[in-house]
């Protein structure tokens, strides 16, 4: 069982991720943790049959095999299932910033986004995967309310983009208008006047905060909305709402970024959350709390940018004998609304403006001086906190002039510096690496890295590239130089748990780590192909050797663990291809070598949306003119082919194969419209289900003029003929169906939808009921019939329901008790 969930007091980002997480994992089961408050109540009950959500009682954590968490990483928010870390994969989706004590998770993606729901839809939108418009919509709530309408601090261009694609896909506006807007119901009014009216504004570290406090019982109306609401009415940095509820004392903080909530809410009152939003228990009294929170507020917020730091350093004045027709036209030149008025000293004296002078034009006063017409001028300190400036905006200053200690200009600063966001630098590549890998791998890297000093460990291969695209693998791949692969594996298990294997010969192992995380284990090594097709003769070498034998340049990168420090390792271009979202071959021959790697390229293609470089698809031409593919290719080819009915859109990529003449020339398989009308309703099962990987075959195989060579070549179960004769000619009853498994009976419908309830339609079974209506009299004997009846449907000897009722009447008749005619 598969269970995606998102934090306690679930809210609308975390239930579009979750909705939007079932796209990219299918058959995942929704469940939520504790109550729901406010409009979410409402939305979760109107889309109850489309969302089946779970309640976390109703779930058995016996039975969970992976744990798919919706943004939150902390294990103090998912109730429950914080008992399965360590022991089933845990993937996570998250927007907030990574922190100490994160869940260790084996795969998903964490970003600093606005919303959670940003980095799902890059990722469907990457796959190819589309959402319902229902789904879109709860997407896009979630995206709303995280971004406060795109207007928060933390929204980034990504998440608009987000928004776009939401709603090409159906997102419902007005329903989302709804939902944002709220009822403000008797209750939420009586409790918003009764937070407002004990309300206590203070500055403190250059930080506008709120307090509000409130002693309540019973229903608590949502509480999010009103802290924005009066963070909003006191046009305030932090809000700290403390509630007095029945035993204890609840904390709710929001913050604009500069006070660090999750950390004092988590160090004074041991809460949890993130830097913007938290939340705590506590026993202490509301007044108690309160004055804790107003004494520790120094200590967790950003240090206040000085002005001399954020001021534009470059200013020109104007003498104050210019005359007023010479200062304009020089603002005009320059388009700026007001300069600085300096005297004979260079100090400043005040600030004339353009709109002034203009005026002063027009009624035939140009010749005079500047000095008749300036302002007083704002001025600051360089060393004054960026608080001060913001007031100064407020009471009406458009600029303000920030002097040195001799009075003369050292900067300028107006609302386009207020507003203009500072330049970040942007991180170097091995941290944006970093950033990308699972907290589990990250967890597995550190460690090696701590624990061994001598030789080389790279991470390599897809973990690499899925990092660089911000996507989180749950595998970790390494080569190792000078060190013993056996050695690594047993470190590794005896430090996060686990199971582990070796293979001496060939200097490799595998370690099976309690935290989700599958760690392959090699030694450099290089290879060549003795002829077209055949297996690689490998032996030990390098590290640049070792990558020399990978097949695209995007996973042929690698990322030095140890020694310290981290390094990227790009020989062949591959960041600059995975930037081009491009599939380049490292050798002329890589594809007549081996043609598995044409249908790895086509398979990661669909998947991320990358295309072949032109060097690319000139191989795939010399592959196609080949006049057969070399036997010794079989093995590969059908392990690519069952991994490519596992990728998340397998049509994409039949389709793509189809379109290079790869699906011909290296199966002898072939796409039809009624294939392709198949396979599409066989997809259209997802999210509430998984098609079966054979279900796929089975459908090629109907349209293959070589079904029997196919098989043959392949290695396929003989009985797959069989299977596919039926689909051809269905039989009279669907037992046949049921008995082949459901992957026959999913490519059967979607061969056949008119046909759905015939093949799913409940199994009849005899009853004591048909005994009876058979002329049986009640007693023993009945249940004896019905034993007998059961044990032979078991041994397969009866394999239906008339096929029963023809046995029951068989033993009726033995026992001389019928009173049939």
């Amino acid at each position: 069982m598969i269970v995606a969930i998102g934090h306690e007091n679930l809210d609308f980002d975390a239930l579009g991720s979750m909705v939007l997480a079932r796209r990219l994992h299918p058959g995942a089961r929704l469940v939520r943790i504790g109550g729901l408050e406010g409009r979410i109540r409402e939305v979760v009950a109107m889309f109850a049959d489309h969302l089946g959500i779970l309640e976390e009682g109703e779930v058995d954590l016996g039975e969970v095999e992976k744990l798919i968490v919706c943004d939150t990483a902390r294990a103090e928010r998912i109730g429950p299932f914080a008992q399965l870390v360590g022991r089933v994969p845990v993937v996570v989706y998250d927007h907030h910033p990574p922190q100490s004590g994160d869940l260790p998770a084996s795969g998903g993606a964490v970003r600093q986004l606005g919303a959670t729901v940003t980095i799902l839809v890059e990722l469907l939108e990457e796959r190819g995967l589309r959402p319902s418009p229902d789904e879109a919509t709860l997407a896009y709530a979630g995206l709303w309310e995280d971004t406060g309408g795109f207007t928060y601090s933390s929204t980034t261009v990504a998440d608009l983009r987000a928004g776009a694609w939401l709603l090409e896909h159906g997102a419902n506006l007005l329903a989302v208008r709804e939902w944002m807007r709220g009822r403000s119901d008797d209750s939420a009014r009586e409790m918003l006047g009764q937070l407002l009216s004990e309300a206590r504004l203070f500055e403190k570290a250059g930080l506008r905060v709120v307090l509000v406090s409130a002693d309540t019982s019973g229903y608590v109306p949502a509480l999010a909305p009103l802290a924005h609401t009066i963070l909003d009415t006191y046009d305030a940095d932090a809000i700290f709402m403390v509630l007095r509820m029945d035993t204890e004392t609840q904390i709710i903080a929001r913050s604009n970024g500069r006070l660090d909530v999750a950390s004092l809410l988590g160090t004074e009152f041991d809460g949890g959350g993130h830097a913007r939003a938290a939340f705590a228990r506590t026993g202490l009294g509301v007044e108690a709390a309160l004055e804790r929170i107003e004494a520790a507020l120094p200590a967790y917020a950003e240090p206040e940018p000085r002005l001399g730091e954020v001021m534009t350093r470059r200013v020109e004045t104007l003498p104050s004998s210019t005359s007023a027709a010479e200062a304009l036209l020089q603002m005009q030149r320059r388009g700026f609304g007001g300069m600085p008025v300096t005297d004979g000293e260079g100090r400043v004296i005040g600030v004339v403006r353009r709109r002034d002078l203009e005026r002063a034009v027009r009624y035939g006063m140009g010749s005079g001086q500047i000095s008749g017409f300036m302002r007083p001028a704002v001025v600051l300190s360089p060393d004054d906190g960026l608080s001060r400036a913001r007031q100064a905006l407020k009471e009406g200053g458009g600029r303000m002039v920030i002097l040195d200690k001799k009075g003369r200009a050292a900067g300028i600063f107006t609302r386009t510096d207020l507003y203009r966001n500072s330049p970040k630098p942007a991180p170097g590549i091995e941290e944006r690496l970093r950033e990308g890998l699972s907290e589990g791998v990250r967890m597995v890297l550190d460690a090696l890295a701590e624990r061994f000093s001598e030789g080389s460990i790279y991470l390599v291969g897809g973990a690499v590239r899925d990092a660089l695209l911000g996507e989180a693998s749950p595998d970790a791949d390494l080569v190792l130089e000078g060190v013993d692969p056996a050695a690594v594996a047993r470190f590794l298990t005896s430090r996060f748990g686990g199971s582990y294997g070796v293979h001496y010969s060939f200097g490799t192992a595998h370690a099976s780590l309690d935290l989700g995380i599958e760690v392959d284990l090699a030694t450099a090594r290089e290879e060549d192909y003795p002829s077209p097709g055949a297996l690689p003769r490998v032996r030990s070498s390098t590290l640049a050797r070792d990558l020399a034998r990978r097949d695209f340049t995007v996973n042929a990168m690698a990322f030095r663990i140890v020694p310290r420090p981290g390094l990227l390792v790009d020989h062949y271009g591959g960041l600059q291809d995975l930037e081009k979202r491009l599939l380049r071959p490292l050798h002329p021959l890589s594809f007549v070598e081996d043609p598995s790697r044409v249908v790895r390229g086509i398979r990661l293609a669909a998947r991320l949306g990358f295309s072949f470089s032109p060097e690319a698809e000139k191989q795939i031409e010399q592959l196609a003119a080949l006049e057969e593919v070399p036997p010794a290719a079989a093995s590969r080819l059908r392990r690519e082919l069952l991994l490519l009915f596992k990728e998340p859109v397998p049509s994409a990529a039949l389709e793509m194969a189809a379109g290079f003449g790869m699906l011909q020339k290296l199966y002898g398989l072939r796409l039809t419209d009624r294939l392709r009308q198949a396979l599409a309703r066989l997809e259209s099962i997802r999210p509430e289900q998984v098609p079966e990987p054979e279900a796929y075959l089975f459908l090629l195989l109907l349209d293959c003029p070589d079904r029997t060579g196919f098989v043959e070549r392949f290695h396929f179960p003989r009985r797959y003929l069989n299977f596919v004769d039926m689909l051809e000619n269905p039989p009279p009853e669907p037992t046949r169906l049921r008995e082949a498994g459901p992957a026959l009976m999913q490519a059967f419908v979607a061969l056949y939808p008119e046909k759905e309830g015939w093949v799913y339609r409940p199994e009849r079974h005899l009853r004591g009921r048909d005994l009876l209506e058979l002329g049986l009299e009640p007693g023993p004997l009945v249940g004896k019939i019905l034993k007998e009846v059961e044990q032979a449907r078991s041994r397969g000897e009866v394999a239906d329901f008339e096929e029963e009722l023809t046995l029951a009447r068989k033993l009726i008749d033995s026992y001389g008790t019928s009173r049939l005619p």
